[in-house]
């Protein structure tokens, strides 16, 4: 009887790992939270940089393959000790980086703040079932904190939707290299280099975010390398919306307590190749191990990841 192995999480990582395992014989089934697979593929990339149904194709292949998707099933400690950690005789978690960085400043608490994925997934929602926008920045003043991949997203999505203005703050200077952006719209126009928020400013005593104040920060170097120091040169912007865009700090802790694994972050990073926990049968790989990093990273730690519970299970 053939082998079989649960991966929880169907993003770049783990269907690259369910592609080797079932090529290679094993019966392998696939456990998403969302509606449909691809993870990050599917709900925290726009719709107009990467196709959906690209991902649903490839879905398909691993479907082809004999790959078992189980779909809307959030993975909880419950479900683990009654079927997962029982039945399986490898698991492999594939959940990504999710767990965002937030920002602590007076007036995080006020309503209209959101982390970047909860506005890019609400976004795809729509797009693809034609489900009301729960955040719509229609004729809003809309301001993202961040300056990466995630934050254009935002920036291009807050176009998409008709904002009547759009400022992203960008801790970095202008002249750092930086790859440039996959959208059409102009950076310069947009960003405001050197900014960070300072305080959320809230609208009349209503609970909600009316306005950012923005420091300017500058980057100065002394022998003990750089450092970040503020001008205290208070600005303030309308905000409507704010989108909060500055990374990942890793995956969430629920994914990692349902199976009772601790990382260490001494061997999980991105520069070891190991895969095991410290659970026998447990196995980790792509974001969800070596910390927010670049889709071609998830795909090649899923690939060597099924190698390795190849290795194990033989």
């Amino acid at each position: 009887m053939s082998k079989r192995i649960a991966i929880i999480g169907t993003g770049p990582s783990g269907m690259a790992a369910a592609q080797v395992l079932a090529s290679d014989g094993y019966n392998v089934t696939m456990y998403e939270k969302h509606d449909r697979p691809g993870g990050i593929l599917m709900y925290g990339i726009p719709q107009m940089k990467l196709n959906k149904n690209n991902v649903l194709k490839k879905a398909q292949i691993l479907q082809d393959l004999g790959v078992e998707f189980i779909l809307n099933t959030n993975v909880t400690k419950e479900d683990v000790a009654n079927t997962i950690s029982s039945e399986y005789d490898a698991v492999l978690l594939a959940t990504g980086a999710e767990k965002a960085r937030d920002i602590s400043i007076d007036g995080r608490q006020l309503s209209n703040i959101f982390f970047a994925m909860e506005y890019l997934t609400d976004n795809t929602k729509h797009l693809l079932d034609g489900s009301p926008l729960k955040i719509d920045a229609k004729g809003k003043n809309v301001v993202i904190i961040g300056g990466g991949d995630t934050a254009n997203d935002c920036v291009a999505t807050a176009l998409s939707q008709g904002a009547k203005s759009v400022r992203q703050l960008e801790i970095s200077p202008k002249d750092q290299p930086r790859k440039k952006n996959s959208y059409d719209f102009d950076e310069d126009e947009i960003r405001l280099y050197q900014k960070t928020a300072v305080k959320f400013i809230d609208c009349d005593g209503e609970g909600c975010v009316a306005k950012v104040v923005t420091d300017q920060v500058d980057f100065v170097r002394d022998e003990n390398g750089t450092k970040i120091e503020f001008n205290n040169l208070n600005g303030e912007m309308e905000a409507d919306l704010v989108f909060v865009a500055i990374g990942f700090l890793g995956p969430l802790e629920e994914a990692l307590d349902a199976f009772d694994v601790e990382l260490d972050r001494s061997v999980h990073n991105k520069d070891t190749d190991v895969f095991t926990t410290n659970k026998e049968n447990i196995f980790i790989c792509g974001d969800a191990r070596r910390g927010q990093s670049l889709i071609k990273w998830a795909i090649g730690e899923g690939k060597m990841a099924a190698l390795a519970i190849e290795r194990y299970l033989q």
